[in-house]
């Protein structure tokens, strides 16, 4: 049989796309054998017999692939079919395909390289929809293919050759064909149909197998999903146990570290169900129940009134938030602890239990009792009269804080080598201390205090380095202490001590709270004997003041001595006298500043006018060169009242009045000088230096105005209250 080949750059998918019009094929019949007989698959189907076929929905087709993925089916087992296909029938095209829908594809193929191709108006389709092998010797000359465009033009295909596929229920999944492009008026040969049969079958065999294999493979994958899910299922089931236990220790580990924890108390037993943190809160052992009994065992005495009864908390009074202290079981310490709870009712509205959470303030109501304490350790500090007073009273507020048994400060001198105590507070158990120890006694507590680091003893009884001091603590009855070294320029001067006669396990909390505290007393000590040094220093200055003025006011008398007017002498005595009442009165705050209600009484008091000038404003402070200037200026008022004005006369006073107006840099004073009920007031003739002093007033720093009114003179004076304490 002659061949024609196809030219190199045409495929069958490109033979098939160029006709858009439906093939319609007619085989000739020819036989199979099975089993080695010789069976009719489809009789009176024959060459030359018309058949006009439609592909279409009423075809009959199950075009469902029941293969799925379809490139699982193209292996190279398959191609070896096609191959052995197009040799056998001596075709350049051979094609194995499957049913998919309205396309075929081509699982192996020769002569081609497209994947698939369409079902209808194909040689494949007929051999699908009867279930019979379809051999067309002559594709132009069958009336059914010759308007194939493939068959009537390029490349001109004349012979098909297909053979239906069948599975196990004998459904056509696909074909096996030939194609050739040349006529063949004696279609195939026997052997040629045998071998096709064979090759048909061989390709079913190899797509069941393939079916199986890739069923199983599925199977596995569905499997090993179902595995890896149940796995993920497994795994995300321990990873939620795990954060539920880790959830819970956090949890455990929370309520520990803030001391928290849950109870519940049924109203009717009594029994009061607890977490292991109200167990640990209480120092009693693990249970997950106590009695209501067991609990009030534990309340201090001094609180037991304050916590509700049971009537209470049935009749809805007792309160739900309280604060009290209980004394733990284990060890007997103390411990403030904060109950909050609900109450959970029954239908009937009656309380059946309370339900709420333990907390151990402790931590923090001694950190509020210490903060206090600190604040009242300054207020003594500020407001103690005497040095011996300010240690009195802190030692006792410190004492009384920490339940100490003594507290104390002592002086230190590193040249004498010796302590000596100040100033100590005792409880009624302990007895005082006081007078003079030496280094020798104390080698080891002087040695570390030189260090000036603070010197924690919790019991020297079973501290090995320090049994060669034994002796001399017992004797002051000391087992435990804190000491505190007070270091000043570098020298160690003195050091606050807390004594107890008994061992102490002093906490952290407890020796920062001594070293804070020691450092106020120390910074008020330090405040006082500053406050010494300058009052002694400042009464020299003052004593050497007076004597400079003593001296002037000698050389005054000696210098008017042969005068016969001596009030001239007389003022000017007087003027000095003023002048040094204000720097008496400077002096008293440390040349600091002092007020001006102050200042008038001490220009008026050695006048004897402290009853007759009425003074009345509010407090203004006056810095040290405006006082001196007032002071002046008060006393050339009070001296002329006197020889001149309503002070001359018994019956004579004076109003001194002064107001503040405005705010901030605009506040201002307004000061009247008012003299009522003397002799009638005319102005001088003449102006002498006692006018002059009073019309330049305060200086730069005010104005003063003068008038002489009838009833009384009357002096206004204005001045900035900034500048006035300032200067």
């Amino acid at each position: 049989m002659s061949q024609t080949t196809l030219p190199p750059d045409t495929t069958y998918w490109q033979l098939y796309s160029r006709s858009m019009k439906a093939v319609i094929f007619e085989g000739a019949f020819f036989q199979n054998r099975i089993g080695g007989k010789r069976q009719s698959r489809y009789a009176g189907y024959h060459a030359g017999f018309g058949h006009t076929l439609r592909m279409g929905s009423a075809d009959g087709l199950d075009r469902v692939n029941a293969y799925g993925d379809l490139s699982a089916f193209s292996d190279a087992d398959l191609n070896d079919i096609a191959v052995a296909a197009a040799a056998l029938c001596q075709t350049p095209i051979a094609l194995v395909s499957i049913l998919d829908q309205d396309r075929l594809w081509f699982s192996a193929r020769v002569g081609t390289d497209q994947p698939f191709g369409p079902l209808a108006n194909s040689g494949c389709g007929q051999v699908i929809v009867r279930k019979v092998p379809v051999v067309i010797p002559d594709m132009l000359a069958d009336p059914y293919t010759q308007k194939n465009t493939l068959v009537c033009g390029v490349p001109g295909l004349r012979f098909y050759a297909g053979y239906p596929l069948f599975d196990a229920q004998g459904r056509v999944v696909g074909t096996l064909c030939a194609v050739d492009l040349e006529t063949r008026s004696d279609g195939l040969s026997s052997h040629q149909k045998d071998g096709l049969a064979a090759l048909a079958r061989q390709s079913m065999r190899l797509m069941d197998l393939r079916q199986a294999s890739v069923t199983q493979e599925r199977r596995f994958t569905a499997q090993k999903l179902r595995s890896q899910r149940a796995a993920k299922r497994v795994q995300e089931a321990e990873a939620e146990r795990r954060h539920a236990l880790e959830k819970y220790a956090l949890q455990q580990a929370a309520g520990a570290a803030g001391g928290i924890g849950i109870y519940e108390y049924d109203l009717a037993s009594g029994d009061i169900t607890v977490s292991p943190e109200v167990c640990r809160i209480a120092g009693i052992d693990l249970a997950p129940t106590l009695s209501a009994e067991q609990w009030i065992a534990l309340i201090h005495p001094d609180d037991k009134m304050t916590v509700p009864t049971l009537n209470r908390i049935l009749e809805g009074t007792a309160p739900l938030r309280l604060q009290y202290r209980i004394l733990r079981a284990s060890d007997g310490k103390e411990r403030w602890v904060l109950r909050q709870g609900i109450l959970d009712h029954d239908e009937a509205g009656r309380p059946i239990r309370l339900i709420g959470t333990l907390q151990d303030v402790t931590p923090e109501k001694n950190a509020t009792a210490r903060l206090t304490t600190l604040l009242a350790i300054g207020d003594a500090l500020r407001t103690a009269e005497t040095r011996q007073k300010a240690l009195q009273e802190t030692c006792q507020l410190l004492g009384n804080r920490l339940d100490a048994q003594r507290v104390g400060f002592a002086r230190i001198s590193m040249r004498e080598e010796r302590f000596t105590v100040e100033q100590s507070w005792c409880a009624a158990d302990m007895p005082p201390i006081s007078g003079e120890f030496s280094f020798e006694a104390f080698r080891h507590t002087s040695d570390f205090l030189r260090g000036g680091s603070v010197f924690i003893l919790d019991d020297i009884t079973h501290t090995s380095w320090m049994s060669v001091e034994q002796a001399a603590y017992q004797s002051v009855n000391v087992i435990a202490q804190v000491l505190v070294p007070k270091i000043r320029g570098g020298d160690l001067t003195g050091c606050l001590f807390v004594h107890s006669s008994q061992p102490r396990e002093w906490t952290v909390d407890e020796t920062s709270f001594i070293r804070t505290a020691a450092d106020r007393i120390f910074a008020g000590l330090d405040e006082w004997d500053t406050l010494s040094r300058q009052e002694l220093i400042n009464h020299e200055i003052l004593h050497r003041l007076k004597n400079t003025l003593s001296i002037v006011q000698s050389l005054a008398h000696q210098g008017f001595r042969g005068v016969e007017d001596q009030s001239a002498l007389t003022t000017f005595t007087a003027r000095l006298i003023a002048l040094s009442s204000a720097h008496d009165q400077l002096m008293r705050r440390n040349w600091q500043s002092t007020d001006l209600a102050s200042l008038t009484v001490a220009v008026m008091t050695p006048l004897g006018l402290e009853g007759r000038v009425k003074v009345n404003g509010p407090f203004l402070c006056l810095g040290p060169d405006t006082a001196t200037s007032f002071s002046m200026v008060l006393h050339e008022l009070a001296t002329n009242a006197l020889k001149h004005g309503a002070l001359s006369v018994p019956a004579g006073i004076v109003n001194l009045n002064w107001t503040v107006t405005g705010y901030g840099p605009e506040s201002a004073m307004m000061l009247t000088w008012q003299e009522t009920d003397g002799p009638s007031v005319t102005a001088p003739d003449r102006t002498g230096f006692g006018i002059r002093l009073l019309q330049a007033g305060l200086g730069h720093q005010g104005k003063t105005e003068l008038h002489y009114d009838p009833e009384g003179l009357r002096v206004e004076m204005t001045a900035s209250i900034i500048s006035m304490a300032s200067h």
